[in-house]
Order: structure tokens, then sequence, then C-alpha cells
């Protein structure tokens, strides 16, 4: 029959070979940070470009201007009609401009956002796209989640920028794994130097 001692070894042995694990993750992650994450930079941030409604999206349908920034909408292109959680996600790229004259540099686009309608957060996503081989565009990028809130909220995402052989596309999107709508303004790029590893 289990006594007491028994249980309290068990959950003694349990919480260390949790900690264990949650160290050995911590690690993980640490180390896939230093080699795929955004670096520091090593300065203040300064724009490149401020967007505003007078700059026209790479993609048309499910986006009105309204007041001083842009409503996009998650919707089947077919129908119009709103998506179900069961659909495909939607991506809508908004802006793309020609990359950064510098070596490296990291990249930040700072918006206001707020959320309508929606299950999940619509990610905003700064990213990268090159040609890859056989013709293929390749897209590397990271993203923010918005989620629903009344009012709006400021929010960065950033990427890291390293000049290659193919010539780079800087790429300001927005991904719906679910049904809603997304309010966005005041949308700029900045860049910074990277800070150098010591």
């Amino acid at each position: 029959m289990p006594t007491a001692v028994n249980y309290a070894m068990f959950d003694n042995l349990f919480n260390n070979l949790k900690g264990f694990i949650d160290s050995k993750i911590q690690e993980v992650g640490n180390d896939l940070q230093k080699r795929f994450g955004v670096p520091e930079p090593a300065e203040p941030f300064v724009l490149i470009r401020r967007f505003t409604p007078a700059d026209s999206t790479v993609t048309k349908g499910g986006i009105a201007i309204v007041k001083e920034g842009w409503q996009i909408e998650a919707y089947d292109n077919n129908t119009q009609s709103l998506l179900t959680s069961t659909d495909p996600l939607r991506n809508v790229i908004l802006f793309e401009v020609a990359e950064p004259d510098v070596q490296e540099c990291v990249l930040a686009c700072q918006f206001y956002a707020t959320v309508l309608n929606t299950e999940k957060p619509i990610k905003v996503s700064l990213g990268l796209r090159r040609p890859g081989q056989w013709g293929a565009m390749i897209t590397t990028s990271q993203s923010t989640g918005v989620s629903s809130t009344e009012d709006f909220r400021p929010y960065e995402v950033r990427a890291h920028f390293k000049k290659e052989a193919n010539a780079a596309k800087v790429q300001i999107s927005v991904q719906f794994e679910s049904s809603g709508i997304l309010k966005i303004r005041d949308i700029e790029l900045l860049q910074a130097p990277v800070k150098s590893e010591s």
C-alpha cells in the first residue's frame, strides 16, 4: 500500500525531472534565438519609410481605407463571405519595398492596430522575399500577434536583414487564421545597425 513518503518521493522526482526538461528547453530556445533570431540593434532605429493611405497596397481585395488607416477583412475570395475557422489561412501583402542599401541591419515595423470579430490573433509579419532556386520566391519573416482589443495599441515586429547575391524585397503582410477584421494605422519601417557580438 502506497504511503505518504512514496507520494512525496514521486513528487520530488517528478519536479526534478520537470525542472531538468524546462532548463533544457530554455537552452535550446536560447540557442535557436542566437542562430535564427533577430540580433539587438547597436543604435536607435531610424525611419526608412512611413506608409499612408495614399500608398497603394499589394493585395487589393478586402482592404478599405478608414480615416488614417486600413481595415482588412478575412473572407473567401470566391464568395466574399467571412471565413470559418476551417478555411485556409488568408495572407494579405500590404507593402513591398526594395531592400535597404546596407550590408546588414535590424529592420523594425512599428504600427498601431486593433482587431474585431476574431477567434485567433491576427499576425502582422515583417519579412524578406528573395528569388530562390528554379525561379521560386522564398519569404522569411518574423511576426507578432494582434489580439482583440477595443482600442488601438502600439506593436512592433523586427527582422534581421543581410545582403545576399539575390536582392530581396522587404514585405509587410497580415495572416488570418480565422475570420476577423484588422484595423491598422501609422505603419513605419525603420532600420538600425546590428550590435557586434563581443
